[in-house]
């Protein structure tokens, strides 16, 4: 395999190396141009939405009120989800064993659970190389991107580069074409390769920013934050809602009263996951400005991630 270099971390004081994969290559970063986009939806958006989908709550779609110009400075943001070949290199660099790649909560995480021992780190290493990493922490996501010199994006950075800067409803426009992306509508029922839809890209040409699997965002989740947060780069709330709707991704659309005892529960603290997956409904769940969230030790097939970049 071909060996470059991704990034210096004077934190570890050492030059971290990586690899080709496949045919994806780790540092494939697209740039997004700093200026303004529009970020969120309006309540004419929301009610067109909810007279097509009758079985969600409106609670899924007002976090998304109200929307608004926001500025971003230039920043990077991975092309692709990160996907099993570049998350095996993490884990063979013992990246699980290095204390200086994750947060206090994250090593925290380490300590309880012991993610590297689990079967889902033998799928990873086992799975399609050029399919998304699945059944990630946030905390894991996080501890990767550190390790690559990246960072997860804010939710702001993610949105921009999924919609551009028109507030188009999806990547490719704003007219739902099942045949764009992985999600119910397209039965497959699985994760699919991240390059397998180049006429799902976004305008600044990234992949799989619908569907396929949720990502992770750098943002604690606050289903109120679009009212009060700052019209310049946006870094999300300080202290996540203390108690929002209780369900989870898979379960959207999906009434609360309906959910089994075992699988209804009040989550707390959580992250932002944003993009859909291969098991959401498109023409609703898996637009641009669609918000979803998780507590950050979750782990799920439905859900990935991907790395940005600031500018220095």
């Amino acid at each position: 395999m071909a060996e470059f270099f991704v990034a210096e971390r004077g934190d570890c004081e050492s030059m971290i190396k990586v690899y080709e994969t496949g045919n994806v290559l780790f540092e494939d970063m697209i740039l997004i141009p700093e200026g303004t986009f529009l970020m969120g939806s309006t309540k004419e958006d929301i009610e067109k939405l909810l007279e097509q989908d009758k079985s969600i709550e409106t609670y899924r779609l007002n976090n998304e009120i109200p929307q608004r110009e926001i500025f971003l400075s230039a920043y990077y943001i991975d092309k692709y989800p990160v996907t099993n070949a570049q998350f095996s290199q993490f884990i063979e660099a013992n990246g699980y064993k290095k204390k200086l790649y994750w947060s206090e909560a994250g090593w925290q995480y380490v300590l309880d659970f012991n993610p590297s021992g689990s079967n889902d780190i033998d799928a990873i290493l086992q799975g399609d190389k050029d399919c998304p990493a699945v059944n990630i922490s946030w905390y894991e996501a996080e501890a990767f991107a550190n390790w690559a010199g990246k960072r997860l994006p804010t939710e702001a950075e993610w949105e921009k580069a999924a919609r551009g800067a028109d507030g188009r409803i999806y990547p490719w426009g704003n007219d739902f074409d099942k045949t764009r992306l992985n999600c119910a509508e397209a039965k497959i029922e699985k994760s699919t390769p991240v390059t397998q839809y180049p006429q799902g890209q976004s305008v600044y040409g990234c992949f799989d920013m619908a569907g396929n699997v949720w990502e992770w965002i750098k943002d604690w989740y606050d289903s109120q934050y679009y009212h009060n947060a700052p019209d310049k780069n946006p870094q999300g709330p300080d202290v996540p809602e203390e108690k929002p709707y209780s369900g989870r991704p898979e379960e959207v659309g999906v009434s609360i009263y309906e959910l089994k005892p075992s699988l209804s529960k009040t989550l707390a603290t959580c992250k932002v996951i944003r993009g859909g997956s291969w098991n959401g409904s498109g023409i609703v769940h898996i637009r641009c400005a669609n918000r979803d969230y998780d507590e950050p030790s979750f782990k799920s097939d439905i859900i990935g991630f991907r790395c940005a970049k600031s500018i220095e």
